[in-house]
């Protein structure tokens, strides 16, 4: 099946003359360039806006699109993340790694060409400061799951 009859368009007829359309969800651009971000050294994160924050504290805290939005054409994406980088390295270079790793990413697994890339860096950090920062958080979360599984009523 050949969703690409028209160079790089996701709808067509294929050889069935079987009418398709191949769409993504942004949800699905997001998750791509999220693990794909998550590879690249010099990156330690993704951090959110304070409405991120918050929903984190909800769920388990294991969203790899946290900190991204992106835009999702027929034909093409705009991705802005926000990330947490590594102190000491070169910002630029990761910046540029980034970009190269999340469009090929993006268009090998999807077609669409990514016409926008933005990296804001809301924060730099040892990997020390990092773990101690995060971990803590996670320790922290679930000890207050087991306190409230442990704090159960019965009512009469």
């Amino acid at each position: 099946m050949d969703n690409k009859a028209n160079g790089n368009t996701t709808e067509g007829t294929n050889a069935n003359g079987i009418k398709t359309k191949l769409t993504f969800d942004d949800q699905v651009v997001k998750k791509i360039a999220g693990i794909a971000v998550s590879e690249i050294p010099g990156i330690l994160g993704l951090s959110g806006n304070a409405i991120t924050n918050l929903t984190d504290k909800f769920t388990n805290g294991n969203n790899p699109t946290k900190g991204i939005s992106a835009e999702v054409g027929t034909k093409q994406v705009a991705i802005d993340l926000d990330v947490i980088g590594e102190y000491g390295k070169n910002i630029a270079q990761v910046f540029d790694t980034a970009t190269k790793k999340v469009a090929d990413e993006v268009k090998n697994m999807t077609g669409l060409d990514v016409i926008e890339f933005n990296m804001n860096v809301d924060d730099v950090m040892s990997k020390e400061q990092y773990a101690e920062k995060f971990e803590n958080k996670k320790k922290d979360d679930n000890e207050n799951e087991k306190q409230q599984e442990n704090s159960t009523r019965t009512l009469q």
